[in-house]
């Protein structure tokens, strides 16, 4: 793209046009919000430079468009935002000069300034060349260690805009700053790593990432991991499904993707230990029970992917999955696509499943097997469940023959145990 065909595109934004005309410091459209309209990509997000006093041009932004404006971050680095509908306006005062500001960013192609509404645009890095080029190159590699989450941005880049490619020397900066990530706040490496997950090409990202050791900065299982192109692959699939944006397997992509970054540690794809994936995301950043269920769903969806469909082992593990089932369902569709059409069936068949009664309730096992409350009576009464999922039992007295025979294998096993 020239200078001209990049001015002719900002200056046809009405938009633009109007926010320069209700604020009356001198602003430029910066960012990412620059880079993606030179890309002729939709956006609702502007990032804004303010010559002056952010917080007062978003207020008077607020004022003119209806919105509602609000601070960010603590002083001296306080953002202003302003939200009206769609957009979302970020405005920011210059870090210095403007040319210092330009020089503090991440990657060329964030570190254009166009000065509203008609000009001109600013380039000192190359930024407009390497955006022809879809090069992502690092501004300067200190840049990354003064906001090491910037090396995450850097992958996470080239997955939510391909055909973006970070160079052979930007790859080098980009590793070597990686180790800087420890010290990052997790919400912050979460957040990047669920945009990053969401991607057209987070396969290829999430490769990329493993081989120039950013993840291992993340998790040292990454470390020497096997099969990243599966899990690229994989990676691939479940991205795909989020951007349906509805169905069982969008939503259940969402939640279950961040499993594929503690596949090394949870021992795949030979395995899945659905504890060491939990340690293993938890130290990446997430919440422990986030963490928790997201190992555990993809845990049923290994199960799901090597079992046969209408056996009476897939409906008990249908139902043993419980909630879990969207998420396990997607990492199963993820491994082997003949899921993907399995997968709403499924679903169908847990909901009406859960809509039939029990044969016997809590209460009535308790008085058939004398068990007082506690561990057992729960393990009882999930246990004639299952086997009810499974077709095995169809009447109270089948029930009860189950529970008894089920009752002293429990037993059996325990003594077997203490010895």
């Amino acid at each position: 793209m020239t200078a001209v065909g990049a001015a002719r595109r900002l200056v046809a934004s009405a938009l633009l046009r109007r926010l320069a005309e209700v604020v009356e410091s001198e602003l430029f459209l910066v960012g990412g919000g620059l880079r993606d309209r030179l890309l002729g990509r939709p956006t609702h997000d502007l990032d804004l430079v303010v010559i002056g006093d952010p917080a007062t041009a978003a207020q008077q932004i607020a004022r003119t468009f209806g919105g509602n404006a609000f601070p960010l971050g603590k002083p001296p680095l306080v953002t202003w935002r302003v939200v009206i509908g769609r957009h979302q306006v970020d405005l920011s005062r210059a870090a210095g000069s403007l040319a210092n500001d330009i020089w503090r960013r991440d990657f060329t192609v964030n570190a254009l300034f166009w000065r509203l509404p008609r000009g001109p645009l600013i380039d000192l890095t190359g930024g407009l060349d390497d955006l022809a080029a879809r090069r992502l190159r690092v501004v300067r590699a200190a840049n990354l260690n003064d906001d090491p989450l910037r090396v995450l941005r850097a992958v996470r880049i080239m997955s939510t805009h391909p055909p973006l490619a970070l160079t052979s020397e930007a790859e080098r900066q980009v590793g070597a700053a990686a180790p800087g990530l420890a010290a990052v706040a997790r919400e912050r490496v979460v957040d990047e790593l669920r945009r990053l997950l969401a991607g057209q090409g987070a396969g290829r990202a999430l490769a990329v990432a493993a081989r120039i050791g950013v993840l291992a900065s993340l998790s040292p299982t990454w470390v020497g991991a096997s099969s990243v192109a599966e899990l690229a692959r994989r990676a691939t699939a479940l991205a795909a499904m989020q951007r349906r944006g509805r169905g069982i397997l969008a939503a259940g992509a969402a939640f279950v993707a961040p499993a594929l970054l503690a596949a090394p540690a949870a021992g795949s794809p030979e395995r899945w230990d659905h504890q060491g994936a939990a340690a293993a995301l938890e130290h990446i950043g997430y919440p422990h029970r986030a963490a928790a269920g997201i190992a555990r769903a993809a845990a049923f969806g290994e199960r799901l992917a090597v079992a046969e469909s209408g056996q009476a082992e897939l409906r008990a593990l249908v139902w043993e999955a419980g909630t879990l089932l969207a998420p396990a369902l997607a990492w199963a569709a993820a491994t082997d696509a003949r899921w993907v059409e399995r997968a709403p069936r499924l679903q169908r068949w847990q909901r009406a499943f859960a809509g039939r009664p029990p044969i016997l309730d809590g209460a009535e096992i308790a008085r058939a097997l004398a068990l007082p409350e506690g561990p057992d009576r729960t393990a009882a009464v999930r246990a004639l469940r299952s086997a009810q999922a499974r077709g095995e039992v169809r009447s109270p007295s089948g029930a009860l023959r189950f529970l008894q025979r089920w009752l002293a294998l429990r037993r059996v096993d325990s003594l077997s145990y203490r010895c």
